[in-house]
């Protein structure tokens, strides 16, 4: 059910799977974030059409789901995958975004059992590191199974979490049917958003840890992302290739 939703209207499809979850109310919920976001009259990220992008994938075929916090805060960068770089074309290209970075070291660490820095892994990818570029990179983790979510769907330009509240309730219901409808999902849940978020629902399989965007190698920080005691991406790479 669209009805006149903004951003249920800009997608091109949406999913089958996802017809129980959109029932009036939950369209009605939508149109109430779309109007106070608009009433706001400030630019918001991402785009319309890339707001509720996970409603294009078939919940069925997810395998795994990775919970982050909410879109980069920077014009044009959030495409309505978590953690993507809209922007980026190439590993060699510049970007400021730590949280991806970061996972690039994690995915490394699970193939190679070595912490490098970014800037080290560069120059190994193309020879002996053979992972997909960014711009292809989630998509094929997304073929795989991967759904990509935030834990708010929109933020202003430049105001991280400046959505937080306004898709609160949202976000939980939508997690709750996640939870309910596909029990064999492992959840990757990074960082206390994520965290909060679904602390009330019973998942079976999931590896918690703090968000990529701060990695230390310091004591006391057992659920680091990259340094901690376990690795996603290593636990997980028997259902996902994370090389793409």
């Amino acid at each position: 059910m669209r009805s006149d939703s903004l951003f249920l209207n800009s997608l091109v499809h949406i999913d089958k799977s996802w017809n129980d979850f959109l029932t009036p109310p939950t369209v009605q919920l939508i149109k109430s974030i779309e109007n106070k976001i608009i009433k706001q009259n400030k630019e918001f990220t991402p785009a319309a059409n890339r707001v509720l992008h996970f409603l294009t994938l078939p919940l069925n075929e997810v395998k795994v789901i990775i919970l982050g916090q909410d879109p980069y805060p920077q014009k044009g960068v959030a495409t309505g995958r978590a953690f993507e770089v809209g922007t980026l074309k190439s590993w060699n290209d510049k970007f400021s975004n730590i949280s991806l970075k970061n996972i690039l070291r994690s995915v490394y660490f699970a193939y190679y059992n070595q912490y490098l820095k970014y800037s080290e892994i560069k120059e190994k990818i193309g020879t002996v590191f053979p992972v997909q570029s960014p711009e292809k990179l989630f998509v094929r983790w997304e073929e795989q199974g991967v759904l990509l979510l935030n834990t708010s769907f929109t933020c202003k330009t430049g105001e991280p979490n400046s959505h937080e509240n306004l898709w609160k309730p949202f976000t939980e219901k939508l997690l709750g049917y996640i939870h309910a409808k596909n029990t064999g999902l492992i959840w990757f849940i990074w960082g206390n958003n994520a965290r909060n978020i679904t602390k009330d629902l019973k998942i079976l399989r999931k590896i918690e840890s703090m968000h990529p965007m701060m990695c230390y190698n310091k004591t006391g920080r057992a659920q680091d992302f990259l340094f901690g005691d376990v690795n996603p991406f290593y636990e997980t790479k028997n259902v996902i290739n994370w090389l793409g």
